[in-house]
Formats: structure tokens, sequence, C-alpha cells
């Protein structure tokens, strides 16, 4: 494994010799890729767009909805290092990995549609959490290796799939929600989410990518050299304390919209949408921007601007200013992610790649998980608009932190 200080050298001449496309055009990989990634987060930004409708139906105060996106976020997070393991172990597989996590998304949307309290609900959200989360290593894991040389613009556009994904998906479902039952979306998802597995499937299959031969132990012990490197430990500080921030803004801003500003489904959807929207211009730039002018003087002016972002919503309350500061911190929601995730591949080096990805997302879910919890007891102690304070706190305080960090261009 190649260390922060004992990196090998990237050919930026040519592809890897890992990957062959078997007559394919290595862009068709990243269009599918990303692609599918768009799928996975109209699912997933449709899912939060639900969530009050759930939240009413079952009876939940704002901290047993923070308990359920707790809940989902240990789970998914604990989920990333097996995933990890075996993106990395069975990376000629890939394609068949992302094909089955879109089908079975669609399958435990359906079982969660079944809900009848919170303990059924927290499960169903939980699993599909881990299907959410288990997308990235072998998908990020096989881009970062393909496009050694372009790292950060083509996890950047990955990205950007997750951003249209999150534009159309409270679009999609706060529509349905005005003419459908939340049980009936969730149930009407199996559909779309089959054949997208069947056009991912259709455009990777015949794209072949080596294996790593390691064993468990061997994984093991890479993990272990990965988390003693104090660059890798204090990038997943950075983003853990960044995804405690994002993750409470997207469980509470569709609560916010819907009871406290006491707009419609299709308004709540609005909303979301625009703050992803932003993101899908955003996220190539910022991509480009980090193979060209380098890693720390993109990254910390975005955390600092999200945080100040979230503040100004939280001073504003509502209005033409709150959305303005909405769709400013729309632009780094999910760019950052793919921002830190870039840095973690550089330090780590080849041939641990997804292993890095479920290394940071693991750290992103696991202070996700702790960051709805907290802000559900804030919501119900103060207000539903006092979590977006706490998440501007946070993600200002670790663009801070990743001031210290020594971040290796690719």
């Amino acid at each position: 494994m190649a260390t922060a200080r004992g990196a090998r050298a990237v050919d930026h001449t040519a592809m890897p010799s890992s990957a062959t496309g078997a007559g394919q055009d290595p862009r068709s990989l990243l269009v599918a890729i990303a692609g599918g990634h768009a799928v996975k987060h109209v699912f997933v930004s449709g899912l939060f767009v639900i969530l009050p409708e759930l939240k009413a139906s079952l009876g939940l105060s704002n901290a047993g909805l923070g308990t359920i996106a707790t809940a989902r976020s240990v789970v998914g997070g604990l989920a990333n290092a097996p995933s990890g393991f075996l993106a990395d172990r069975y990376r000629r597989h890939f394609s068949p990995m992302l094909v089955a996590i879109l089908v079975f998304i669609g399958v435990f949307q359906f079982a969660l549609s079944r809900s009848v309290g919170v303990i059924d609900a927290t499960v169903w959200a939980s699993a599909l959490a881990v299907l959410f989360t288990a997308w990235h290593p072998p998908a990020i894991g096989v881009l970062s290796q393909v496009f050694s040389d372009r790292r950060g613009l083509a996890i950047a556009l990955h990205g950007t799939g997750a951003s249209i994904g999150e534009t159309l998906g409270p679009l999609i479902a706060g529509a349905l929600l005005l003419a459908m039952s939340w049980q009936s979306v969730l149930q009407v998802a199996i559909v779309p989410a089959t054949i997208a597995a069947l056009i991912v499937w259709v455009m990777t299959r015949n794209y072949e990518i080596e294996s790593i031969p390691t064993s468990v132990s061997g994984y093991l012990r890479s993990s272990t050299r990965l988390v003693r490197t104090p660059q890798i430990l204090a990038v997943l500080f950075v983003a853990g304390t960044f995804g405690a921030g994002q993750s409470a803004v997207f469980v509470f801003l569709p609560v916010y919209v819907r009871e406290d500003l006491g707009q419609s489904t299709l308004t709540v959807g609005l909303y979301v949408a625009l703050a992803q929207g932003v993101g899908i211009a955003a996220q190539p730039v910022m991509g480009y921007l980090l193979d060209r002018v380098g890693r720390r003087v993109v990254i910390v002016p975005a955390l600092l601007t999200l945080g100040v972002a979230l503040l100004g919503m939280y001073a504003a309350g509502e209005g033409l200013f709150f959305l303005i500061a909405l769709a400013v911190a729309g632009a780094f929601l999910f760019s950052t992610t793919a921002m830190l995730v870039t840095v973690a591949c550089d330090i780590a080096g080849d041939g641990v790649q997804a292993t890095t990805v479920s290394l940071v997302y693991s750290a992103l879910a696991l202070f996700a998980g702790l960051g709805p919890l907290f802000a559900g007891f804030v919501a119900d102690e103060f207000s539903v608009r006092a979590v977006f304070l706490y998440s501007g706190s946070l993600t200002t305080a670790a663009g801070l932190l990743a001031l210290g960090i020594r971040m290796r261009a690719a």
C-alpha cells in the first residue's frame, strides 16, 4: 500500500494497466456509474421529503425522527467496512454489485412502505442506508483507479450524478405525495430501480477491472495502516464533523418547511431541490479546481462558506434571504463530500481506493448518525429552525480544522 510518504507515482499519460475497457470508451463507464448514482439519490432525497409524512403517520416527535435517522447512519456506517473490503477484493465484479444495490433499494423501499411502527420503520430505513452507502466503495473505487490522473474531476462528476438525483427526487416525491400516500410512493419505486439496474448492467458488464487479491487479515492490516496515518485521521475527523451538520440539514429542512412554514409537500420538494440543484453546476467546477489549483485552497473556503450559509438560513428564517442562503449552501452540501474523498484517495495511494472510500463514508455516516439525534433534541428543546444554527456551527468548525491538514495533490 502506498502511504502519504511513499505514494506510488501516477502515470498521467495512460490508463492504469489494471483497467481494460474491452473495446469500451472509459467515458461510458463514467456515464453509467454517475447515472446510476443519480438514480440512487432520487430515492435518497425523495425519502427525506417523505419523512414528515411518515413522522405524522407514526406519531413521532422530532427526537423520534432523529433516532430513526441516527440508526440509519450508524448501521450504514458500520456496513461501509465490509463493503470496502468486498469492493477491493472483488473489484472485477463491480458491475453486478452496483446492479444488485439498485434492485434491492427498490425492494427495501417497498418493505419500508409496510411499516406500522417506529421499530420496523427503523429496521427497513437502516437496511436502505446500508445499500445507499454500499454504492460508494465499488463505484468510486473503480473511477478513482481508472481516472487516476483526473481523480478530482471524475469523483466530482460522480457527485454531480448525486446532485441531479437529489434535485429530481424531492420534486418527484413531492408531486406524487399530492396524489398518493407515502406508502404508495415507496411501493412504485421498485419499477424505476429495476429499470436503472438493467441499464447499468448493459453499460458496465463488459468493462474489465482487475481485482486485488487480498485476505481479510490483509484488508485489516491495510485499514489499520490507513487509520494510523495522521493525514487520513485528520480527513476522517473533518469529514465526520461536516457530515454531522450535513445530515441534520437533510433530515430537518423538510420538517421545517412542512411544519414551521406550513408549506405543501410539493413546496417542500422545491426547497430541497433548490439546495441540490445548485450542486449540479458546482460539483464539476469544484472538481476541476481541485485538480488545477490544489486541494486545501478549494476545500477550506467551501466548508467555511457552507457554514456561513447555514447560519444565514437560521438568521433569515424565511423569505428571499432564506432561499438565497439555501442556494449557497446547496453548492457545497454534496461537492464537499466528493472533495474530501478525493483527498483521502490521494493520501492512501493506489491499491486500496475502495477501502479508503469506505473509511471516509464510515466516518461520514457514524458522525452523521449523531448529527440528527442531537439536532432532534435541539428542535424539541428550542425550535426546528435552531437546527440550522447547530449545523452551521459544526460545518464552520470543520472548515477551521481542515486548515491544518497537509493535502497532497494528485
